[in-house]
């Protein structure tokens, strides 16, 4: 397996950005050749890439299931375009990353082998540019995603990190937030129109998670549209701990294979 710390300027967000990758190769468990299915995953508030790698083992995943994982920085920007900022996040993940790792490492390029997942506030993020940059991505994953709330203006829930400024700032005003890509309910509303190009859905929430029954209803959501979305759920919080263990079955969804 290698594990690799990458640096690159992103014109999208007008800074040095730093990935962090791991590959499947010299693999113990599984002959795998490249190009490698990628899966970008995307950080909750206040987290990083090398901190979420350092606690939820990625290298063991990477290398049980060969599938490369490339952790991206999300600086608490809800993985949303700011225009004014010039810190355009949301195209960072859904295609200048894509574009520069696959140029410098031995990626697949195919849509069917390219997945985007994160945790709490990198679900949601994993969710709406799983959506809006559904010709790159086959497959999302949601980790206990912040999806409790209905309208950015509205006061945060009390176990929400995020001040009320800060939410109008990534999302927007209701009048902006409502019908764009954003909105994560119209966005997969939308995208289930349209079966053959909705990304297959995996869906993971503690049941002690305060953010539960938000996912519960989205799952609920989804599949009155007869839209593919895995459910699943388990004793835990909103920790590590909890999405350590739902990596196992998320990287099965992924890959259709069982764990060795």
């Amino acid at each position: 397996m290698a594990y690799l710390h990458m640096n690159f300027r992103s014109d999208c967000i007008s800074r040095s950005v730093y990935p962090v990758v791991f590959l499947p190769d010299l693999n113990l468990w599984r002959d795998v050749e490249p190009p490698y299915p990628t899966l970008y995953f995307l950080p909750g508030y206040s987290g990083g890439g090398l901190e979420t790698a350092m606690f939820s083992n990625f290298a063991l995943f990477a290398m049980r299931f060969g599938v490369a994982v490339v952790l991206a920085d999300g600086e608490n920007s809800f993985y949303t375009d700011d225009e004014q900022r010039g810190a355009l996040f949301s195209r960072y993940v859904g295609e200048e990353l894509v574009e520069v790792t696959r140029s410098v490492l031995p990626l697949s390029h195919r849509r069917e082998d390219t997945f985007i997942g994160g945790i709490s506030m990198g679900g949601y993020g994993a969710l709406i540019n799983g959506l809006r940059y559904k010709e790159n991505f086959s497959k999302i994953v949601m980790l206990s995603p912040a999806l409790g709330f209905k309208t950015p203006d509205e006061e945060p829930r009390p176990d929400c990190p995020s001040p009320k400024g800060e939410l109008i700032a990534t999302l927007g005003t209701w009048a902006e937030y409502a019908g764009s890509y954003r909105d994560y309910l119209r966005a997969a509303t939308e995208a289930a129109k349209t079966p053959d190009a909705v990304p297959d859905m995996f869906l993971a929430c503690g049941q002690a998670d305060t953010l539960i029954e938000p996912a519960r209803e989205f799952a609920a959501h989804m599949d009155a549209l007869h839209a593919p979305l895995t459910w699943y759920e388990a004793a835990g919080g909103h920790d590590h701990t909890f999405w350590k263990q739902a990596l196992n079955p998320a990287f099965r969804f992924l890959t259709g294979k069982e764990d060795a």
